[in-house]
């Protein structure tokens, strides 16, 4: 149960940041980002009791790139859903 926690823990945060960095579109922001996993495990070395885990930083950079996936699809929907709104149509359920 704790590697399953753990996986989750390291793909949601760097989700969550890689969300609110590239639609900033920031290039040193976004190279931070990129090296945040590989920072942390290598950081790891140094630290008592702390072990290295080449699977945390995968799953980091699994968050990122699902993160980027969906800041690309948002780029393609939105102007065709601003587009429909525009012509006055409205969406209903």
């Amino acid at each position: 149960m704790a590697f399953q926690t753990d996986a989750f823990y390291h793909l949601s945060v760097l989700f969550i940041i890689s969300i609110m960095v590239f639609p900033l579109k920031r290039t040193s922001l976004v190279a931070l980002v990129l090296a945040i996993p590989a920072l942390t495990e290598i950081v790891q070395f140094f630290l008592p009791g702390r072990v290295p885990d080449f699977m945390d930083a995968f799953h980091g950079y699994l968050g990122i790139i699902l993160a980027y996936c969906l800041v690309q699809m948002w780029r393609e929907i939105a102007p065709v859903v601003k587009k429909i709104s525009n012509f006055g149509l409205r969406i209903e359920d």
